[in-house]
């Protein structure tokens, strides 16, 4: 007996679209994450040094605080981008009536900390939790999980919780998946067609 393929829905072809959009641009924020926290470092240790570009006054304090805004920049995006791919991780998954895949708990943890960093006491070195806040208030905010019970604003967020390699990893390991279903459904689609349906 020959059994027909199940044909995607129309709601789930497009949340197999923006999986791969948003693990598309996973790879593309990581890439440039990188680049921006090393170009941070390489200018750092130049400037500690007074080596190279410093020496002649192409590195000075302004190049640093304008990289570390760059990074950080960069930084956040990933773990948005990561966030966003998760989510629609989770939309496909729903729309094929299957679980939904484990979420990563570090991820969860720094989007939640970032998304709510403006709640948070501040300083030039950390954000930390607000006084006066009740254990059990505190403990709902995501920075509780932190060490330190703060987020260090003087150093990238990958040195935090997030590994860019890893969340890279995870991005090309989806986008594979997603086209090898993509392929199959055009190919199922093109079948379709040539038997009239």
């Amino acid at each position: 007996m020959n059994v027909e393929p199940e044909v995607p829905t129309i709601a789930e072809e497009t949340a197999a679209d923006f999986v791969r959009v948003w693990a598309e641009a996973v790879i593309r924020q990581a890439r440039r994450s990188r680049e921006a926290n090393r170009r941070s470092e390489t200018d750092d240790r130049m400037y500690e040094r007074n080596d190279g570009p410093a020496l002649m006054g192409a590195i000075n304090e302004e190049t640093l605080r304008e990289n570390w805004r760059t990074a950080w920049a960069e930084e956040q995006t990933l773990v948005w981008s990561a966030h966003q791919l998760e989510r629609w991780q989770a939309r496909l998954a729903k729309e094929r009536g299957q679980e939904a895949p484990h979420q990563n708990e570090p991820l969860r943890l720094m989007r939640n900390a970032l998304e709510h960093l403006d709640d948070l006491d501040l300083d030039e070195i950390a954000a930390t939790l607000p006084e006066g806040l009740t254990p059990k208030q505190a403990k709902r905010m995501a920075i509780s999980s932190f060490p330190g019970k703060a987020l260090f604003l003087n150093r990238p967020i990958q040195r935090h919780m997030l590994d860019p390699e890893i969340v890279t990893t995870e991005a090309l390991n989806v986008v594979a998946a997603v086209q090898d279903e993509l392929d199959e459904m055009a190919y199922q689609h093109l079948l379709d067609l040539q038997r009239g349906k």
